[in-house]
């Protein structure tokens, strides 16, 4: 199958700038993009793409790039913005460069002089267009804050639901900072740096979607040093690795990252990070036509959907988060924040703050007794009970109503690993008031069981 023309320029850049591609490694248009497939078998222990440092999308490559088409006095003002404003708006200024309208108001002479810059279209601060064209259009994106009102909606009364909210709102603030100094130093880049455009009309002369590719195709900066890691630190910042970041996500694929020179060698004291490659090893054989998959690490589901836009069916990985107000008596859960897995994993914190707020207020402090376990337990109860019932039913498939089937899907897997976790805090909270009825009936104490007391009323 013959790649198209926009992957062939692609692999000329990369490979052009000291990039590497294994020669049976093959691009296919999917649903959501490209695939990277196998032409040929791979056999294990095989390198199939590296980037050189010099092609990274950076904070630091975005600032120089940005700095030099700014030529105003509010180019200070960067110093401000975070590395996701730096890394969007840079990528941003490419599609404003090689969108129609552009192109077409340079070659008239309608790009307003009274706000004279650069034209884009030959600046060589603007490295990554051969790879930008590969990148899926906005309308493949699939992040919350892609989804029609009816899909969004169709997440109300989950975490998530109120985590898009809050991601949008976050997104917004910072692309408003950002219009305001790119219309500084041009007015007509600044109309064309627009928040959200759809899709059929301007597919990527938007912030969101420079949003997205990041959140969706980052590392961290860690993978760039001679001990490359995925572990992000509190120092570390996203980056973009060009073909590195084509291959799709499998939980526990067995993957390596290797760090060298360009040319292969070992790296070493003194050689220059311009010099050096991060490549991705792949340590199972790949068989013809099967796709080439990478490993982003543990992910919960909440974490895929709302930054790269899929679910995993039955994820092991999956989380809730919990966070308490601060109800009357309950100071040791006022602002806590918890994060369970399934199984009821990682709920002994949250165990052990629940009964800590049970027995403030005590006039001497003494070990929890049989009434503070069964008083927590039935607070454990009624917080999961409450989650469970607010729980969204899975939306079915309804394109007319503007729920399309891949999100309804995704959404599926979602909510079945919440309302799982959630059962699984259930059992715990009854599991821990049997044990205590026990120990109460081991101590003579008689335990009334109030379900019964109401039945016999």
């Amino acid at each position: 199958m013959t790649e198209p023309e926009n992957i062939h320029r692609f692999k000329e850049w990369l490979t052009g700038n000291g990039g590497k591609i294994h020669p049976d490694l093959r691009f296919e248009a999917d649903d959501s993009g490209f695939s990277v497939i196998a032409a040929q078998d791979i056999p294990p222990e095989s390198t199939v793409i590296s980037c050189p440092f010099s092609l990274t999308v950076t904070p630091e490559l975005s600032t120089h790039a940005l700095l030099s088409l700014f030529k105003t006095d509010h180019t200070t003002v960067l110093d401000s913005w975070s590395e996701r404003q730096l890394i969007c708006t840079y990528l941003c200024m490419h599609w404003i460069a090689d969108s129609p309208e552009y192109v077409l108001a340079c070659l008239t002479g309608r790009v307003p002089r009274s706000h004279p810059g650069p034209d884009l279209r030959y600046s060589p601060a603007l490295l990554h267009t051969p790879y930008l064209s590969t990148l899926p259009s906005a309308d493949k994106l699939r992040t919350p804050l892609h989804f029609t009102p009816a899909e969004l909606d169709a997440l109300r009364g989950s975490n998530l639901h109120g985590a898009t909210l809050d991601r949008q709102r976050e997104l917004q603030a910072e692309w408003a900072q950002c219009q305001t100094i790119v219309a500084a130093a041009n007015e007509d880049w600044g109309l064309r740096f627009t928040w959200y455009t759809h899709a059929t009309a301007s597919p990527r002369t938007q912030y969101l979607a420079a949003a997205t590719y990041l959140s969706s195709r980052a590392f961290p900066s860690t993978l760039l040093s001679s001990s490359p890691s995925l572990v992000s630190t509190p120092d570390s910042y996203p980056v973009l690795l060009p073909g590195v970041d084509s291959l799709n996500h499998a939980r526990a694929q067995p993957v390596s990252w290797v760090v060298s020179g360009i040319s292969g060698g070992d790296t070493n004291t003194d050689t220059e990070s311009s010099d050096l490659a991060v490549s991705l090893l792949l340590h199972s054989p790949t068989p013809r036509g099967a796709e080439l998959l990478n490993n982003y690490g543990p992910k919960p589901n909440a974490e895929l959907v709302l930054g790269y836009g899929f679910a995993l069916p039955s994820n092991p990985d999956d989380t809730i988060v919990l966070k308490i107000g601060g109800a009357p008596g309950s100071g040791a859960l006022a602002g806590g924040r918890w994060e369970v897995g399934r199984g009821a994993q990682g709920a002994g914190p949250l165990w052990d703050a629940i009964l800590t707020a049970v027995c403030e207020g005590a006039e001497e402090e003494e070990e929890p007794d049989v009434d503070d376990e069964l008083c927590a337990a039935d607070m454990l109860l009624g917080m999961a009970r409450n989650l469970l019932e607010r729980l969204p039913r899975a939306p079915q498939p309804d394109e007319a109503a503007g729920i399309r089937a891949d999100v309804a899907r995704m959404i599926g897997y979602y909510l079945e690993g919440q309302r799982d976790i959630l059962q699984s805090l259930m059992h715990l909270a009854e599991d821990k008031t049997h044990k205590a009825e026990e120990a109460a009936r081991a101590l003579g104490l008689e335990v009334v069981d109030e379900g019964e007391d109401e039945d016999e009323e």
